[in-house]
């Protein structure tokens, strides 16, 4: 029997198999004389390796897309700690493990415009993904417009609704920034309801909790969503430059 040596030709197979970066990684290591004297084992193991990093990549990269994240490229990494700014690398890092989501609990980070909320925001819907989370980003008035399309018959407003009540972090970016309609108000509580105990929420700021009132227009549900949002969660009081002006953090074009 003659030796097939393995060439691209063969790539079909492991295409075909979903296995391309294993397949490719075999391929080079075949055809490249410097893995000579790795032995099979080890020739394989790193092959499997390669294609599992590839799959992870995969799954981060399909999970950021379904967050509808602004800046998929957000992350703790590119976080800069200026002189001045209150947030530290342990407040990072400990976010960064994502125990808030595991816990179901929630982040609240306040300060004023330009400071970086949404960033911080954002890099952490990178390292949720990263986990094998799941997502849903907005922007509390982008919100509050697709809901007020969907009517309570509508399949698509179910089907929405049960997305928001479903994904494992729920982030709300400008949060009351403008106030909102009492129609909002009433499917906002029923969504942050639906969650407790279930899922987490990121929530972004420029005012403190106490000041939200001002943009609620019923003071019972303005206590119930108060409530539901800020007694089970870790506040993160930002402040320092303003990061707009910064060039080597990458930012995007609302950081309010």
């Amino acid at each position: 029997m003659s030796d097939h040596h393995l060439t691209t030709d063969d790539m079909a197979v492991f295409t075909q198999l979903r296995m391309t970066a294993f397949g490719q990684t075999i391929i080079d290591i075949a055809n490249d004389s410097s893995y000579d004297d790795w032995t099979f084992s080890h020739k394989i193991h790193h092959a499997l390796d390669i294609e599992l990093a590839a799959r992870a990549e995969r799954r981060v990269f399909k999970l950021l897309k379904a967050s509808h994240t602004p800046n998929p490229a957000a992350c703790v990494e590119d976080i800069r700690y200026l002189p001045g700014r209150t947030l530290t690398r342990d407040v990072v890092d400990r976010l960064a493990s994502c125990t808030w989501v595991e816990n179901a609990s929630n982040v609240v980070i306040l300060g004023k415009t330009s400071v970086g909320k949404s960033y911080l925001a954002q890099a952490l819907v990178n390292a949720a993904c990263r986990k094998d989370y799941t997502v849903g980003y907005w922007r509390l008035d982008d919100l509050g417009n697709r809901l007020a399309v969907y009517q309570p018959s509508d399949p698509g407003g179910l089907k929405f609704l049960d997305s928001l009540r479903a994904c494992d972090v729920l982030v709300l970016d400008d949060f009351l920034t403008t106030p909102i309609t009492m129609a909002t108000t009433s499917k906002l509580l029923n969504i942050l309801a639906s969650r407790e105990g279930r899922g987490a929420t990121i929530v972004t700021s420029q005012f403190d909790p106490e000041d939200w009132y001002k943009s609620l227009h019923d003071a019972v549900i303005a206590e119930s969503i108060l409530s539901r949002l800020v007694s089970v969660s870790e506040i993160v009081q930002l402040d320092g430059p303003n990061m707009r002006r910064e060039t080597h953090e990458p930012l995007v074009p609302d950081l309010s």
